[in-house]
């Protein structure tokens, strides 16, 4: 990640404990990112009636940013894995470090670019499960 320190927050150093949700999914909290200054946040996303973990964060890693660049509800939820120190920007501080910051940017591009990939991956991965169930047991349609 650009250096953290280089960079402007809105807020600095909020605090969650362990187990303590940050956002949920479908929230319309779409106003600010997060960026893990230390612990760990698991990403999750509600499958039916469980949860899917969808990756692991740790320090340096930020996430929250589709909703803030979207104005979209939240598309997964945030859960402190460990005690968590947390930074946040909202868009006018997340644009205002794009444009003046082009580690920042060239970051956030490289990391939006990589989870598109991974998810691109793991959708053939589900198609190609899908695909040989419904041979085995004959589906069509």
């Amino acid at each position: 990640m650009a250096n953290l320190k280089k960079l402007f927050f809105t807020e600095k150093k909020l605090h969650f404990k362990k187990g303590n949700v940050i956002f949920k999914e479908q929230e319309e909290d779409n106003k600010k990112m997060y960026f893990i200054d230390s612990g760990r946040v698991k990403i999750v996303k509600k499958v039916g009636d469980s949860e899917a973990a969808l990756t692991i964060l740790d320090s340096g890693d930020f996430f929250g940013e589709l909703a803030l660049i979207t104005g979209n509800k939240r598309v997964a939820s945030a859960v402190a894995l460990t005690d968590c120190k947390l930074h946040t920007m909202d868009k006018e501080t997340f644009e205002s470090n794009l444009l003046n910051d082009k580690k920042f940017m060239r970051k956030i591009l490289e990391t939006l670019a990589f989870r598109l990939e991974e998810n691109d991956l793991n959708l053939k991965r589900h198609l190609e499960r899908i695909s040989r169930l419904s041979k085995v047991f004959n589906i069509t349609g």
